[in-house]
């Protein structure tokens, strides 16, 4: 199997600046590279820092300024939500929609990056919008899965750009806003059932929110958690395939622990696929690149930015910084042993969710469902690769395996 990845030409671009020009440099005359990743954090603090929504649309229409509603309030609301929706029992569940998929689709070829979003759709869908009306769900999911191959299915195979893709992309995106609409409303009213989800806090924020808020607050997560975690769970699945070493020293650890065992601290209780799942994140952190719109002027001595630029992260280029790793292209879990002693671990250095305070809410269950995942893949099932000298990684938008085909089977 080929290991090493692909660059496309921007990532290549990047990459070779920074190594060239140091870790901030201006990438044109509206962009700032800010790939020191101290300066990163300190720079999203900075930007981050006044979190105010927009005012709502009735109130812009009437040329009012309405009550100031801050993000941060959002997103408290949601974490807390996420608490009760991934304790134990939230977990077996997710582990049984995986589990369902998978069974749906041994023992016959399959595509391992599809099989990947679906395992993201099927495990997080139902978190942020629970017993939806079959007609509605659907509109969504197109809209999810629609998101998803933009983001993950590279220029060259998409084809170019049309009036019509154009249209069809609106309708889509129009239809499952109409169908987050309708249960919004639907809940506020009490025609629809409350339920436990991530939605339902957004329900009670209504009244400060406005609809269009609260629409877009629900689309916005519903977006978060397709593309970048599908992308992860495919590159956890690569690696699965890629290290045999590691398949079986997961297998021993993973024999002995049952499924349901992982349900509460799954990190804790499997240390060894705990470092794997890590070290892959760290391999393979989407999306490599974040852009970023400046929202207050930042005066810095590495960096002037007002309103008229954008500055871009990178966890992908963090993550592979020789000056904070040791072979940092190297695929090594137990550098996250305690003792290794090799590496800066820090906060700044480490983040295959983002920089605070703008990181991904959903970290821990995405950490879990990789965690179930690489239990389920070392004890329950196995991959045979269709062609396993052709599968590589290319690093576009996202890392992503191609020719990543094969069939799974029962251990």
């Amino acid at each position: 199997m080929n290991t090493a990845p692909e660059e496309v030409g921007f990532v290549r671009e990047l990459r070779s600046r920074c190594a060239a020009e140091g870790r901030i440099f201006w990438i044109n005359d509206k962009q700032l590279a800010v790939f020191d990743p101290d300066m990163a954090l300190h720079i999203n603090a900075i930007n981050f820092s006044d979190l105010t929504l927009p005012d709502k649309l009735a109130d812009l229409v009437r040329g009012r300024t309405g009550k100031p509603i801050s993000w941060k309030s959002v997103r408290t609301a949601w974490i807390e939500q996420l608490r009760r929706l991934s304790d134990s029992e939230g977990v077996g569940r997710i582990a049984a929609r995986v589990s369902a998929l998978i069974d749906e689709h041994l023992d016959r070829p399959v595509d391992l990056v599809w099989l990947a979003r679906e395992i993201c759709t099927r495990a997080f869908f139902p978190l942020v919008l629970a017993d939806l009306p079959p007609a509605d769900r659907a509109r969504v999911l197109r809209d999810q899965t629609f998101k998803v191959d933009r983001l993950m299915i590279r220029e060259a195979e998409a084809g170019p750009k049309t009036v019509w893709k154009t249209l069809r992309s609106y309708y889509i995106q129009a239809s499952a806003g109409s169908a987050v609409r309708r249960e919004i409303r639907g809940r506020a009213r009490g025609r629809r059932p409350r339920q436990l989800d991530l939605t339902d806090p957004i329900v009670d924020m209504l009244p400060d929110l406005g609809i269009d808020r609260a629409v877009d607050a629900v689309t916005t997560i519903l977006t978060a958690i397709a593309g970048p975690p599908a992308a992860s769970t495919a590159c956890l699945l690569y690696e699965l395939t890629r290290q045999t070493d590691w398949a079986d020293r997961l297998s021993n650890e993973l024999d002995s622990i049952p499924l349901n065992e992982m349900y509460t601290a799954p990190m804790r209780v499997a240390p060894t696929a705990a470092r794997f799942v890590k070290e892959s994140l760290r391999m393979w952190s989407p999306p490599l690149f974040m852009t970023r719109p400046v929202r207050t002027e930042i005066n810095l001595e590495q960096a002037c930015l007002n309103g008229t630029h954008h500055y871009l992260v990178s966890p992908y280029l963090t993550h592979h910084d020789p000056h904070h790793w040791t072979d940092p292209d190297t695929f090594d879990p137990d550098r996250w042993l305690q003792d290794a002693g090799q590496n800066s671990h820090g906060g700044s250095r480490y983040v295959p969710f983002g920089w605070s305070p703008t990181a991904c809410i959903g970290a821990s269950v995405g950490t879990t469902l990789l965690m179930l995942l690489s239990h389920l893949m070392s004890t329950r099932y196995r991959i045979q690769l269709a062609e396993p000298e052709s599968v590589r990684i290319v690093l576009d938008a996202v890392p992503l395996p191609v020719h990543f085909h094969g069939t799974i089977t029962r251990r």
